[in-house]
């Protein structure tokens, strides 16, 4: 990477599935002092353009599925000079490999960029915050040392740390994949990953690489405690279960335990990518474990505060109003973006997280609902308007609304309330073939579209998204 001439402030981006060459590329960056960005390998030409105009790398290292879907819309970006393919046969001529950047193993040979600074931009990741289009949260190399730092702190032991052996499939490119598997590799474990979910593949890796931790997402728990193919396996080594992305139910953490004898639990933080990931985990600095419902415990070193949502006053235990941290594992700030970055932060400095919650006498925080529209879909950030910004786009939709249907293995569902223009004959499938040839995988509205007289909004005209929910839930219970 330096003899390419990588060095500090510049901007290097990947796009790609998990494999060794992905996350190689980002430690090598890291090294020279450099920022990492990354992007989801199924995003739209649309998406691409908005990340990728907000970091504006100057090199790109993708995939071969990422550059044979994507490497037209990488090369119309003026400011992304070189282009280097991470496994697979170069797509095009000229490409360059990156096995061609190898070089000898000799550790040696190496050192890291000394003049790299604690509060030099480590990573771009991209998130919607509270609400809105994507945008660059900027994390430091002191915001991902100090997460490390904490991230093992008041945990029960697991097993012989010179046998701590992790397994994920959860992406390099989403914050909680890249930042807990570099958290891994800095508490000098094991890792073992997939790139994608195979059934069969995931428990075999349990059984052969005797692993002790498994870092999921709530639809593999749900695996884990009903999959009749489940018991056929050794699954005994498991020692702890770390799910991450959306809440789980209590009913489907039991279910698990049962079928792993030796699991001593199924932990959750919460958090958010502007909190480095997690602000608050199950257990506190003297290993209690937290309380059923709960998103756990602040993670030492950081303030937290709830606050009357109207009038921004600090309120007491059991009183509901928006969760605010402050503290080292909170984001620098939204990349290219002041106003925002200024928005989601009080004048104390405390990061608005968007979510209305609560702490009881113990300090063990309560998470009852979300302010912000963000649509949980397996673990994926779903933002709302950019659904309804091309639903608006057929010219038959007069207005619509995006929300999320509560689903069990998915988290949410993306569904799309619609208004039809007067006068015209519009069906579901056409407009989910509409849709679907514009947006990525995850931002897909796997939830279906309800046809509607009117969206219900305020007098500021903001749609109100909690009708559109309550819609759902009670057709749903109409249903039963």
């Amino acid at each position: 990477m330096k003899k390419i001439g990588v060095k500090r402030g510049d901007v290097i981006a990947f796009c790609g599935e998990n494999i060794n060459e992905f996350f190689i590329g980002i430690l090598s960056t890291i090294c020279c002092g450099a920022t990492v960005t990354t992007l989801n390998v199924m995003y739209s030409e649309d998406e691409i353009n908005h990340v990728l105009n907000i970091s504006k790398p100057s090199m790109i290292f993708g995939s071969e599925i990422a550059f044979k879907r994507n490497l037209g819309v990488f090369k119309s970006l003026p400011f992304i000079k070189n282009f280097v393919q991470l496994n697979g046969s170069p797509v095009e001529r000229g490409i360059q490999t990156f096995s061609s950047l190898l070089l000898p193993t000799d550790p040696n040979m190496y050192e890291p960029a000394l003049e790299a600074r604690g509060d030099d931009t480590a990573f771009i990741l991209y998130s919607s915050g509270t609400t809105g289009l994507p945008k660059g949260v900027m994390l430091t190399h002191l915001n991902a040392l100090y997460t490390s730092e904490v991230f093992e702190h008041g945990e029960l032991n697991v097993v012989d740390k010179s046998c701590y052996t992790l397994l994920t499939i959860v992406p390099w490119y989403h914050a909680y994949g890249l930042m807990s598997t570099i958290n891994n590799v800095l508490l000098k474990n094991t890792s073992v990953y997939l790139s994608g979910f195979n059934p069969l593949q995931y428990l075999k890796c349990i059984q052969d690489y005797k692993v002790n931790v498994l870092l999921v997402v709530p639809p593999i728990v749900v695996f884990l405690a009903k999959a009749p193919i489940v018991g056929k396996f050794d699954l005994s080594s498991v020692n702890k279960i770390w799910c991450g992305a959306a809440p789980l139910n209590s009913e489907t953490i039991n279910e698990t335990l049962k079928r792993l004898p030796n699991c001593e639990g199924i932990f959750q933080g919460y958090g958010m990518t502007e909190t480095s990931v997690a602000a608050t985990k199950d257990i506190n600095k003297d290993g209690v474990v937290r309380k059923p419902g709960s998103g756990g415990y602040v993670l030492p070193g950081l303030r937290a505060k709830v606050v009357n949502i109207e009038t921004r006053e600090r309120l007491g235990p059991y009183c509901e109003g928006e969760i605010c941290f402050k503290g080292p594992v909170i984001m620098k700030g939204y990349a290219n973006n002041k106003k925002a970055t200024a928005e989601i932060t009080d004048d104390e400095g405390y990061l608005n997280t968007g979510d209305i919650g609560y702490y009881d006498d113990d300090g063990c925080f309560f998470v009852v609902d979300r302010l912000k529209e963000l649509i949980k879909y397996k673990g994926h950030q779903v933002a709302p308007a950019i659904i309804e910004r091309v639903l608006l786009q057929h010219s038959d939709v007069l207005e619509c609304g995006v929300v999320g249907a509560p689903d069990e293995l998915a988290g949410e569902l993306p569904t799309a309330f619609v208004v039809p223009k007067p006068d015209v004959t519009l069906t579901e499938r056409e407009l989910l073939d509409f849709t679907n040839e514009r947006l990525s995988s995850t931002s897909r509205l796997h939830g279906g579209i309800i046809f509607v007289k009117e969206i219900p909004k305020n007098a500021s005209g903001k749609i109100l998204r909690r009708v559109l929910k309550q819609r759902i839930a009670e057709m749903k219970k109409s249903k039963l």
